[in-house]
């Protein structure tokens, strides 16, 4: 069972810096024993925890870098200090979780080691009763000085068991403190490499400037040299324009001429398809009266022979008004003709 707490972090704290200045890591075994070994042991690796964070955290808000960037300066610090941020995480929690595993087995080892020291006590009165009764319980008191027998190798086996935790939680004490000491000459060597990138970066930024002042300079010449050939592309560009708008409107006026023209075809096709539409008309009264008068002329002859001139005179008058038609269909397909010559040129 873990002790009431009797230190302060104060206390912590100070002993973690006296350590620190005379070279040593402050780790949980030496302030353990500067506190002379008072206080509970989670509470004491806790405030350690808690000086390692605040004074990490102090450092790198404290930290300058003379000639550095102030962006490039605190983008390192935010990774240093989530590194060391991490590390602090990743120490404690593989800590707390390795201590709660062993206390539990600790613990489970005691409950186990005092429920074999009441049997075997059991067992021992048990031995003492029937030593009592030694003549008639003589099996049975051997029976039970085998299972006493038995207990307490197990009692030794517990024992063994428990030196062998013990040696386990002394080794995980040794091997955070390695680690520790690791990430401190990581951070040590991470600082050297921060230097050499800090001083390349100086001079790739010194010769950067000079090449970009060469380049500023040839930009400027070739600037200049596309500006007069823009003025000149422009000049020409203005010629053709004047020249396309001088063809666009001879072309708007050929245009309007060929929709005048198309509308006086239009016109004239509407006209002969009137005259074709009477024309058909007068056919078909012709037609009427040419039955009727067949339906009247049996037996009169001459009343046939009428009927067959004006019967002819119709068929003649269809005939005039068929070529008047296809005439104007001609006349209709030029216009049309002409006006998509026209489209196309223009």
């Amino acid at each position: 069972m873990a002790r009431s707490s009797s230190v302060t972090f104060e206390a912590v704290e100070q002993i973690c810096f006296q350590l620190l200045s005379m070279g040593e890591n402050p780790s949980f075994n030496l302030v353990y024993a500067e506190l002379g070994n008072k206080g509970s042991s989670e509470i004491v690796q806790r405030y350690i925890d808690q000086w390692r964070r605040d004074t990490g955290a102090a450092f790198f808000r404290q930290r300058s870098v003379p000639g550095m960037p102030d962006e490039l300066v605190s983008s390192t610090d935010g990774l240093m200090a989530k590194v060391w941020s991490l590390a602090l995480q990743h120490a404690d929690q593989v800590f707390a979780s390795q201590r709660q595993v062993l206390e539990q087995e600790q613990e489970a080892m005691r409950s186990r080691l005092q429920t074999a020291v009441d049997r075997v006590a059991q067992l021992e009165s048990e031995a003492a009763q029937a030593a009592i009764q030694i003549d008639t319980l003589n099996q049975g008191v051997q029976t039970r000085d085998g299972s006493i027998a038995d207990l307490r190798s197990q009692a030794l086996e517990f024992l063994r068991q428990r030196e062998g935790l013990e040696s386990r939680v002394r080794q995980l004490e040794e091997s955070a403190e390695t680690r520790e000491q690791k990430f401190a000459a990581e951070s040590e060597r991470l600082s050297r490499l921060l230097q050499n990138d800090r001083d390349r970066y100086n001079a790739s930024l010194k010769e950067e400037q000079d090449r970009s002042a060469l380049d500023r300079e040839l930009l400027m010449k070739q600037i200049d040299q596309a500006r007069q050939e823009k003025l000149a592309e422009i000049t020409a560009m203005r010629q053709q324009l004047a020249n396309r708008e001088e063809r666009e409107a001879r072309q708007r006026e050929q245009t309007e001429e060929a929709k005048a023209a198309l509308r006086e075809a239009v016109s004239r096709a509407r006209q002969v398809e009137t005259s074709l539409a009477a024309a058909e008309g007068r056919i078909e009264r012709l037609q009427t009266q040419l039955k009727t008068a067949s339906e009247a002329a049996h037996g009169k002859e001459s009343a046939v022979a009428a009927a067959e001139a004006r019967a002819r005179a119709v068929e003649e008058v269809r005939l005039a008004e068929t070529a008047r038609a296809q005439r104007a269909e001609a006349t209709l397909a030029e216009a049309l003709a002409e006006l998509g010559m026209l489209k196309k040129k223009g």
